[in-house]
């Protein structure tokens, strides 16, 4: 399933790379694109929860303020 994720408080190259390693971290996430400001992921069968992503964006520094999921 892909989801567009929207995050606040990004706003260079190292905030950009600090957010793709972290949710690459996830079990069952796979990134496609980290941009400053949003990010976009590919879940499986395993995917972790929006609390999850929450908490991995948040462990950052960073804010999520919203997903968007592709069907």
């Amino acid at each position: 399933m892909k989801q567009t994720l929207t995050i606040d408080g990004m706003s260079c190259g190292h905030c950009v790379r600090a957010v793709e390693e972290a949710l690459a971290s996830l079990e069952g996430v796979r990134v496609e694109a980290v941009q400053i400001g949003h990010a976009v992921v590919n879940t499986g069968a395993e995917a972790p929860s929006e609390q999850a992503l929450r908490a991995a964006i948040e462990e950052e520094g960073f804010q999520l303020t919203a997903v968007e999921t592709a069907h």
